[in-house]
This record gives structure tokens, sequence and C-alpha cells, in this order.
């Protein structure tokens, strides 16, 4: 009896706390399966490289994650949110095998906006997914050319660039901005008016003798954005600057990644979309400056797009990018561009089918182009 009595009030005091707070268990799986190409006809060595493969997190990275909260009062709630990625074709964990590798953070939500501390996507990475045409996939122009769109090589085309790399050095991979910030924190607005203003500060703690020219914040980086979301209108303004820092394996010991002349790199970008009812057009304009921390080192690029829904389940999608890379001292000029035409069939509201064809090249004055392609179908679930 007294047992049956201690029962009922434990599970009375976690009534109690459960009505107070709420976990949730999420997660997403992306799979596709198609194949990539990559070639160079004038490359004596290795004149293309083709694979027929199956990939995960092709729209969204593959996750599973934990996310809650709990009411403090007065208008004032403990957030936090967990996600984990992996490789759901081999089951193996996704960035580079770090436990909570997507997000790891907490924090308090509450009338003046929310606040997160810990492994935060940056504010810049929000003006990706707003407006780009193919869902910002592997199958998308921006996702292969762009880098102010951080994802060259998504979906299936790392393995084959890092072996064609290796036999032609005029076919390198893009170098991105951080999509993710470690040690950080990140502040969102409250909605005003359809605004919605972000930023985020991550220290990321490199070591000063890492790189001694970086005057302390050695990999630090700021990155903000400024979201509007009203009517057939939404945009974003983004901004994100790095330090220079030294990655593991590159460059001498005691050196910046891009030797005596390093300077911040920086991204910007300007990003927008009407919805016309069956159409949606959308545009984007990226800069980069200071490429891979190189001074005068600059990149001006755009890509253009729309989605047409063809019925309620259907929509098809297609767009352009383009991306330059100017001469500098030590550089030549780097021109690249990327076409997509693909499409999504919604089947619930957790699952749908996606699939597609983009192909883009890579021209280097006195060089010969390269050429990279990817034809895959997909299929995502939610749960």
């Amino acid at each position: 009896m007294k047992k049956s009595l201690v029962a009922l009030a434990v599970l009375a005091a976690s009534g109690a706390a459960m009505a107070q707070s709420s976990v949730t268990l999420y997660g997403v799986l992306d799979v596709q399966i198609g194949s990539t190409r990559l070639e160079n006809n004038k490359n004596v060595t290795v004149s293309s490289l083709t694979q027929n493969r199956m990939d995960s997190g092709n729209v969204n990275g593959s996750r599973w994650g934990m996310k809650g909260s709990e009411d403090l009062g007065g208008g004032l709630n403990a957030v936090f949110d967990l996600q984990s990625g992996f490789s759901l074709d081999t089951g193996g964990a996704a960035q580079s095998g770090l436990l909570f590798g997507r997000q790891a953070a907490v924090g308090l939500q509450g009338g003046f906006g929310t606040v997160k501390f810990g492994r935060v996507i940056m504010p810049f990475y929000d003006n990706e997914g707003m407006n780009d045409a193919m869902m910002n996939s592997s199958l998308s122009a921006q996702s292969n050319v762009m880098r102010t769109a951080n994802n060259w090589g998504n979906g299936g085309n790392n393995g084959l660039l890092a072996a064609f790399v290796s036999s032609n050095a005029t076919i390198a991979k893009l170098e991105g901005y951080d999509l993710r910030g470690d040690n950080a924190f990140r502040y969102d607005s409250p909605n005003v008016s359809g605004f919605v203003g972000s930023f985020a500060y991550a220290l990321n703690e490199k070591a000063q003798s890492v790189c001694p020219q970086c005057n302390g914040n050695n990999g630090a980086v700021v990155s903000a954005s400024l979201v509007y979301a009203a009517g057939p209108i939404s945009g974003v303004l983004a901004y994100q600057q790095e330090k220079p820092y030294q990655p593991a394996g590159v460059g001498a010991a005691g050196t910046d990644y891009a030797g005596t002349n390093a300077a911040d790199r920086s991204f910007l970008r300007l990003s927008g979309q009407y919805d016309f009812g069956t159409i949606i057009a959308k545009a984007g304009f990226g800069r980069a400056d200071h490429v891979n921390f190189i001074q005068a080192a600059r990149t001006n690029e755009f890509q253009i797009g729309a989605d047409y829904k063809l019925t309620g389940a259907l929509t098809l999608s297609g767009g352009f990018a383009n991306s330059k890379d100017a001469a500098t001292a030590t550089t030549l000029d780097v021109k690249r561009t990327a076409y997509t035409l693909g499409g999504k069939y919604v089947m619930s509201k957790r699952t749908f089918l996606y699939g597609g064809y983009e192909a883009g090249e890579q021209k280097i004055d006195g060089a010969p182009t390269a050429k990279e392609s990817i034809l895959a179908i997909g299929m995502q679930h939610r749960f």
C-alpha cells in the first residue's frame, strides 16, 4: 500500500512537471539515388569520372533530434535543440562524427525574441533555403557553383571531386562560408511587421600558436541577417565575416591559412522571391571578399529561378546560377555556371518525392574547362 502511494505521488509530480514543459523527438530521413559525373576532356591523366551512387541529405540533411521548452513564468521559456546528423545510406555519423554536429544549443525565449548558446547555425544560412529554386538541394544550380551557397559537391560529388582534384589542379573544391559556429551565441528578434533580425557570434577558440596574425580572434565568425516575409513577397539580406585560421593539415605550422597577406573573408547576399500564385519567381545576388582569406580575391555571383505549381501535389522547378572569381596577382579569372530542372511531388504532410538534373561547368583562363552533372531521384520523410 505504501509503495502504491509513493508511486502515485511520483506520477502526480511528473504530471505537474510535464504540464509546464515539453520535449519533442523529431527527425528527417532524406535519400537520393542517381549518377554524378565530372569531366575534363583536355586532361590526359583523368578525362572523366562517373559514379552511380546513393546519397543522404540531398534536400535536407538526414538527422534525428530532440527539442523542447519549459515555461518559466511571465512569458519566459527555457528552450533547447539537439540535432544529430547521419548518413541514411550507410548509417554512419555526419558532421565528422560529432554527437550533435548539426546543432547543440540551449537558451531563453520571450517577448524580446530568442537567444541560444552552444553550437548554432549561423544567420547567413537564412539566405539559402528561402529563395533558391529546386529546394536548395544537391540538384540546385547555386548549390554547386556559388561561394555564398556553401554546398559545392553536396549530394555525391565530394568523393569524385577529391579523386579528380588529385590529378587535375584546375578543378578545385569551392570554399564556402562557415555554416555552423562552435562556442557561439545566436539572437533572433521577434517578428515585427514581417521583419525578423538575427545575429550570431562564434568564438571557435582557435589556438594563438596556429594563427599568430589573427590578433587573438582566431577563427571568430560574425553573422547577421534580416528576413522579411509578408504576403507574396519574401527576402533576406545577410552578411558574414570570418577571421583567418589554419585548418588541420593546411599550410605550414605557425602561419595562417593564406600566408602573410591574409585578410578577414566576408560574404554578402541579397535574395528574394515573389509569389504570383501559380509561379514563384526567385533571384539572389552574392559577393565574397578576400576569398580563402587572400587579400583582393573577390567573387561576384547571382542566381535566378522559378517554381511552377502544376498541381496541388506537383511543383516543377528550374534555375540558373553564375559565379565569377576576379583575377588577382596570384590567381586567374574563374567563371562557374550551372542550370537545373526538376520537380517535387508531395505524397503527404511528411513525405515527398523529388528528382531532376543539374549541370555546371568551371572555366579558368588558359586551363581546360571542367564540367559536372547530377541526374537523380530521391525521397524525404519527416517524423
